[in-house]
């Protein structure tokens, strides 16, 4: 769990400023003045990079027991009524003995629940005592009075992070279990219809916002990201996704960043990515002055037509890729599983103008910027939905290496025509022969301008390498991995999965958007004749061709 936790750490979402490790807490947030704290912030804060969090199943699992009754009868925060279930992360020091433990806990607020708890070694050494991090549900108390009434009781309480999750879900929510029937292994959606279920299990929204997040102070953009939360949860498949009447404030600050990566992208982006970007800029209304839809975006993926004249029309097929509002961060289980039906789960709010170039979460802007154009690319489109296939049902273990794959390639990746057979490349001026195609470097001028110009190590994409290498937070990556191709990186994942103990095999069927369990010798016969079709295509096209 310790080890789980540190990678959940490492995967803070970061690229678009590198705030100081000692940063200046709110006063409205109780914490010691030292650096202490902040050192725990980074730590255990309860975040994700990109959408996909290393958060253990178990977590995610309790997270979703049954539906709560109690609503909360304090305010959240004075003058403040915003709905939502809170979740207040505390620390509190606590002596080893067991007993201490157990009065510790009896000291919490009535109908309190806890969806985490961790202890780590003191920093001063001492052998008696140890910090306890504790993730709480509060149902009958505001944060303050909660804090207030643990210190009463004797708790040495420190607050870490608040937030708030929505309870605007208009139809009542069932987990589907934790075991799968068919496979044995952890539930996992079988059909596009089952996103609904991996899309309304989401962990943090960012209502609430840490005090050090650039709207913290903002009532009004607060109330905005509520807005945006509840609209995603009550989102359904096939449902046309809600159109964003986007502010002032919002589109001056997407103008800001647009023009600012529009420049880096045609210096150092992958000609796959510059090609579809010039389509989303003539179909998606992409520019500067305009935030693009993703009911647009949508029809996009899946092929677009364009009148010529009166007699003429262009119809483009794409990869049938589409994107779907999710109200936070996924696990990586849920984020991942969205992969293998081409649904990029993908928000719709944007971050705050008090610093255009800086979000601590993933946001609308890192998402069209960074991602929309590539997934009109069918190969690249191809690996993404094989990574997510490979996790349905895959082992905690595996999902970990699997999301870890995917962040150093989708998210941090680099491809060079020019590669060359040996693993590692050279510090300085031999990274600028590389273009970028991962979409978190592509949303982050400062990090994409560190790979590409800077001193960064660049390292040839082997997936057993890859999945040993630590995920940095505060700090730009270490190194970066590149392949020739989006094909060399497909072949490279498929060998890897081949690897993994996952006791069955899973088949997308795009024609009923439902993934078959080839797990026994009929559902494999009955994808043998499906493909025969296929087959009997290819081997006629081949005869023409030869």
């Amino acid at each position: 769990m310790d080890t789980l936790f540190q990678m959940a750490s490492a995967m803070k979402f970061q690229y678009y400023s590198k705030k100081a490790v000692g940063k200046t807490m709110s006063n409205s947030v109780s914490i010691s003045s030292d650096n202490r704290m902040e050192d725990f912030k980074r730590r255990f804060r309860r975040s994700g990079s990109l959408g996909i969090p290393f958060v253990p199943e178990e977590d995610v699992k309790q997270l979703f027991t049954p539906a709560r009754t109690i609503r909360k009868e304090a305010s959240i925060r004075e003058g403040d009524e915003e709905d939502g279930v809170q979740v207040l992360t505390i620390i509190v020091k606590s002596s080893r003995v067991s007993e201490d433990i157990a009065k510790m806990i009896a000291n919490l607020p009535d109908q309190t629940r806890i969806k985490h708890l961790e202890t780590r070694d003191c920093q001063d050494g001492s052998t008696t005592t140890m910090d306890v991090l504790l993730e709480i549900e509060l149902f009958h108390y505001g944060k303050q009075e909660a804090i207030d009434l643990m210190r009463l009781n004797g708790l040495d309480v420190h607050e870490v992070s608040f937030t708030i999750r929505p309870t605007a879900i208009k139809e009542q929510y069932t987990e589907p279990g934790s075991d799968d029937a068919t496979t044995g292994s952890e539930w996992f959606p079988k059909s596009i219809y089952d996103l609904d279920i991996c899309a309304k299990r989401v962990i943090m929204y960012g209502a609430g916002l840490d005090a050090d997040h650039p709207g913290f102070k903002d009532k009004e953009y607060r109330e905005r990201r509520m807005m945006f939360g509840e609209l995603a949860l009550q989102y359904k498949h096939g449902e046309p996704i809600p159109r964003i009447e986007y502010t002032d404030s919002e589109r001056k600050t997407w103008g800001v960043i647009y023009r600012k990566l529009r420049e880096l992208h045609k210096k150092y982006a992958c000609k796959q990515f510059l090609d579809n970007f010039d389509l989303l800029e003539r179909h998606c209304g992409y520019s500067e002055n305009n935030i693009p839809q993703l009911e647009d975006i949508c029809k996009f993926l899946k092929g677009f037509s364009r009148s010529l004249g009166p007699n003429e029309s262009l119809f483009s097929a794409k990869t049938g890729f589409r994107v779907r509002p999710v109200a936070g961060y996924l696990s990586a289980r849920d984020f991942l599983a969205g992969l293998a039906y081409r649904v990029f789960f993908c928000t719709q709010y944007v971050r705050h103008h008090a610093d255009p170039f800086y979000t601590p979460e993933p946001d609308t802007v890192h998402e069209l910027m960074g991602h929309m154009a590539l997934f009109a690319d069918p190969d690249f489109a191809q690996f993404s939905q094989e990574i997510g296939l490979a996790s349905l049902g895959a082992s905690e273990e595996d999902l970990k290496k699997l999301a870890t794959l995917y962040f150093f390639s989708i998210e941090f990746g680099l491809s060079s025509d020019d590669a060359a057979d040996s693993p590692m490349k050279e510090h300085g001026s031999n990274n600028e022969r590389f273009k970028v195609y991962g979409a978190g470097l592509l949303s982050s001028a400062g990090e994409l301008q560190h790979a590409v110009e800077g001193s960064a190590t660049i390292i040839r994409f082997d997936p057993d390498r890859v999945v040993e290498q630590e995920c940095l937070i505060t700090t730009f990556q270490s190194a970066y991995f590149y392949t020739r191709n989006f094909e060399e990186a497909q072949q490279k994942l498929r060998m890897f999965t081949n690897n993994m103990k996952r006791p069955f095999i899973v088949r997308y069927n795009p024609y009923t958007e439902s993934v078959e369990v080839l797990n026994n010798s009929r559902s494999i016969m009955l994808a043998v004749n499906s493909l025969r079709s296929d087959i009997n295509l290819l081997a006629g096209a081949l005869h023409y061709i030869l």
